[in-house]
């Protein structure tokens, strides 16, 4: 009797955690060079200096793109950043002082003082299926 009970509750505690979605529409885009850049973040230490959770790269077409994003945590805190990777450098090109050279958003369309948005500022909390929109500056 206790095998039959034990292996049931080890089998759905060794399960797969519920996965969700994100469709990203990302806007603001004005030339048709590059490609998109969309790192995904799920712990504030590792926000924009740390290895992402996910990363996606997407051909420029036109003014608008949309990228699945598929397997990420149900239920976590997410925040994430987006570059317009115009020279096709895979990453966020700056001028002498510091300020960015390449069009960039982050979700919730946070935007920092003096530098980027705090994780807090960007965070997203996912569930399910989910659709979000980044205005590119």
């Amino acid at each position: 009797m206790f095998k039959r009970l034990v292996l049931p509750l080890l089998l759905a505690s060794t399960g797969l955690a519920q996965a969700a979605s994100l469709e990203l529409t990302v806007t603001g885009l004005n030339r048709t060079e590059g490609h998109v850049l969309v790192a995904v973040y799920d712990q504030a230490e590792l926000w924009l200096k740390g290895k992402p959770l996910r990363s996606a790269r997407a051909k420029v077409e036109g003014t608008e793109i949309k990228l699945q994003l598929d397997d990420l945590p149900e239920g976590a805190m997410l925040a994430l950043s987006v570059v317009h990777d115009l020279n096709d450098n895979k990453r966020l090109d700056m001028n002498v002082i510091g300020m960015p050279t390449e069009p960039y958003g982050f979700s919730n369309n946070a935007a920092g003082n003096f530098g980027p948005p705090s994780f807090e500022a960007a965070k997203l909390v996912l569930s399910g299926s989910a659709k979000h929109q980044i205005k590119l500056n």
